[in-house]
């Protein structure tokens, strides 16, 4: 009896969907389990079970925790950077008042957040910058591509307004960021709006006007 061929094997097709998932699914988990405590609190089972995703899966994506935690923070610069340009590059306001609607923005952002977990590229920055080269590169990145469209909305603003025309617009976009960094630090000590409203008090002159 002649020997019945077989069919050739073909590949099945790796589902993207589910590949894409995966990996947004584990992002999601680490944002929120670096927010909730730190970097090194949160572990890759405890992110696994939050996520619902595999082991195996992880590896797939990150070769390690330094890698999925950079990963995380790469994320959060693109999707800061991204809400940055679309308020600091909106046309259709005065530079003053785009540059105002960006803070408003993040501090309604943490008073969302009951003035807790605070910003992460802050926590990670004061976690890890140290003592963690491949952070400390990263988080720089991150930080100068933000100063960056923050300077570029500056062009358009008479920085004496502010208090601040002894600076280039790059050199107050910079300040600007240190300062705001500073006051949500103290925001996540006394738990409240009051560095935040003193921040935009200072700079915008204008009364407080609580979240």
């Amino acid at each position: 009896m002649r020997k019945q061929l077989e069919e050739p094997k073909v590949a099945r097709p790796r589902d993207e969907k589910t590949h894409l998932s995966h990996r947004e699914r584990l992002l999601d988990a680490g944002e929120h389990a670096f927010r909730e405590t730190s970097f090194s609190e949160s572990g890759i089972n405890e992110i696994l079970a939050s996520s619902g995703v595999p082991k195996g899966s992880f590896y797939h994506h990150f070769s390690s925790k330094e890698a999925f935690g950079i990963a995380v923070a790469n994320r959060y610069s693109e999707q800061q950077i991204a809400a940055a340009k679309e308020c600091l590059e909106d046309p259709s306001l005065p530079a003053v008042d785009r540059l105002r609607a960006f803070f408003e923005g993040a501090r309604r952002d943490m008073g969302n957040r009951k003035f807790q977990q605070g910003c992460l590229m802050c926590n990670l920055s004061t976690e890890l910058a140290d003592e963690r080269p491949a952070f400390r590169v990263a988080l720089d990145t991150h930080w100068r591509d933000l100063i960056t469209v923050v300077a570029g909305c500056l062009n358009n603003v008479d920085l004496a307004d502010l208090g601040l025309d002894h600076l280039t617009p790059e050199q107050a976009a910079d300040w600007l960021m240190n300062a705001w960094s500073g006051a949500l630090t103290r925001m996540k000590v006394c738990g409240s709006d009051e560095p935040l409203a003193l921040f935009m008090q200072t700079i915008f002159k204008t009364k407080d006007v609580r979240q």
